[in-house]
């Protein structure tokens, strides 16, 4: 199943400028995605507005919040399973 996960964090909580930090929230939180059995399918930053999106492949909704969890302490996320929209317009449309 996929996941796609929206993480927000203020300017005062953000790491950008604090490689440390960076590594113990972030580079954790990547690092864990894989120690949970699940899979990074992309990540991408929109640094100025102190948002992270990540789409990840998992079983389960744990998965993701065991990975997410260095992360938590610093900002919010949302997290929604997704499917792919080439197979919803095929299934909609009888086009399989």
């Amino acid at each position: 199943m996929l996941f796609h996960v929206t993480h927000t964090h203020t300017w005062d909580a953000c790491p950008y400028n604090q490689p440390e930090k960076v590594r113990a929230t972030f580079g954790a939180a990547l690092a864990g995605v894989a120690a949970t059995g699940a899979t990074l399918v992309g990540a991408w930053v929109d640094a100025p507005a102190h948002k992270v999106f990540l789409v990840i492949e998992a079983e389960s909704a744990r998965q993701i919040e065991e990975a997410m969890a260095p992360i938590i302490p610093i900002g919010q996320a949302e997290t929604r399973p997704v499917v792919d929209a080439a197979d919803v317009i095929a299934r909609r449309t009888g086009s399989q």
